[in-house]
C-alpha cells in the first residue's frame, strides 16, 4: 500500500477526468475451489487496488463526483471471523489509510445506487469480468447480463487506461522489487529442481 496521499491525488485526478456522475468500483470475492470456506488465494481487481489500495473481499466503491463523496461499501468482521483468524486491521482502519472516512454495509450500495438511478443520474462503471461481480452489478442497475459490456463507460474506461499506463517513480520502483522477486524465484525453482521431484515440491518453494 503506498501512502495515503497517493490514492486521494489518483481519486481526484479521474473524478476531474469525469467531470459529473458517480463513479461504481467492484472489487472482487473470495473465489472458491469446492466449498465456500476453501478458497483459492485472494487476489484483488487491480483498478480497485490502483485507486483504494485495499486487498480485501466483497467491497465496493462509490467516487460521488457531483456531490463531492467517496464511500467504500463492506461488512466488518463477524465474531466468528475474528475466532477463525484472529483480530485483523478493520475494513474502516485500510479505509481511513487511503483517504476514506465513509464506510458503509456492503448492503447500503444498493440503496444508494437506487436513489442515484431515480434521479436520472449517471453511473458510470468498467466492464465486469468475474461472473459473481457481473450477476451483482445487472442486480445493482436491472440490466441483463449480457447487455453489461454495450452499458460500460466508455468515458471512465478510457479515463481510467489513461491514468493507469503513465507510471510514476514510485510505481515503477515497486514494479522493479516485483520483477526481482520474480527473477529470484525462477532462479530458485532452476537451483533447486531434481530428477523424482514433485511439481508441488517446488511450488512449495517459491511460495
Amino acid at each position: 500500500m503506498f501512502q495515503t496521499s497517493v490514492y486521494v491525488e489518483r481519486r481526484a485526478a479521474l473524478a476531474e477526468q469525469l467531470k459529473s456522475g458517480l463513479l461504481l468500483f467492484f472489487g472482487n470475492e473470495e473465489s472458491p475451489m469446492n466449498y465456500a470456506d476453501n478458497t483459492y488465494s485472494f487476489r484483488q481487481d487491480s483498478t480497485f487496488l490502483y485507486y483504494f489500495g485495499i486487498a480485501h473481499p466483497g467491497l465496493v466503491a462509490v467516487i460521488d463526483i457531483d456531490e463531492n463523496r467517496e464511500i467504500i461499501f463492506g461488512n466488518e468482521m463477524s465474531i466468528d471471523d475474528i475466532v477463525w483468524m484472529g483480530r485483523q486491521q478493520t475494513i474502516q482502519e485500510k479505509a481511513n489509510l487511503v483517504g476514506i472516512s465513509q464506510l458503509q454495509p456492503f448492503s447500503e450500495v444498493f440503496t444508494h445506487i437506487n436513489q442515484a438511478i431515480s434521479k436520472n443520474r449517471k453511473i458510470h462503471f468498467l466492464p465486469p469480468y468475474r461472473a459473481d461481480n457481473k450477476i451483482k452489478l445487472a442486480q445493482l442497475l436491472n440490466l441483463s447480463v449480457d447487455n453489461l459490456q454495450q452499458a460500460a463507460s466508455v468515458l471512465f474506461i478510457k479515463a481510467v487506461a489513461a491514468q493507469r499506463s503513465i507510471k510514476s517513480a514510485l510505481e515503477i520502483t515497486e514494479i522493479e522489487k516485483a520483477v526481482n522477486h520474480t527473477i529470484d524465484m525462477h532462479l530458485l525453482a532452476m537451483r533447486k529442481t531434481r530428477p523424482g521431484m514433485k511439481e508441488e515440491e517446488v511450488d512449495a518453494l517459491i511460495h
